[in-house]
């Protein structure tokens, strides 16, 4: 399978990226745009170097949860992870 090559990305493709990405998955606006995935991860990136880009609003909802939903089936209490009892460090006097 070959992939098709991407184009470079130009400043409506930033627009567009600083605009979507809090609602969009990096996939889609990747088709969306015709560039790569990786060229809007390099964008999001960028941008969060220069100004506080918002962080994903929605994640992608666990599809085995969602089934369980549809179907009215009440899924079983998740055990909590154990924590890990030991020793505490002594800390040091100065």
């Amino acid at each position: 399978m070959t992939r098709k090559r991407s184009r470079p990305y130009v400043v409506d493709d930033v627009r567009y990226v600083y605009q979507n990405y809090a609602n969009m998955t990096a996939s889609e606006i990747a088709e969306e745009l015709g560039i790569s995935r990786f060229q809007v991860s390099k964008i999001v990136t960028e941008l969060r170097k220069q100004i506080d880009l918002p962080k994903k609003a929605v994640r992608r909802p666990n599809p085995i949860l969602k089934f369980l939903e549809e179907e009215g089936i009440e899924p079983k209490a998740v055990p909590r992870p154990k924590t890990v009892k030991g020793r505490k460090k002594k800390k040091k006097t100065s």
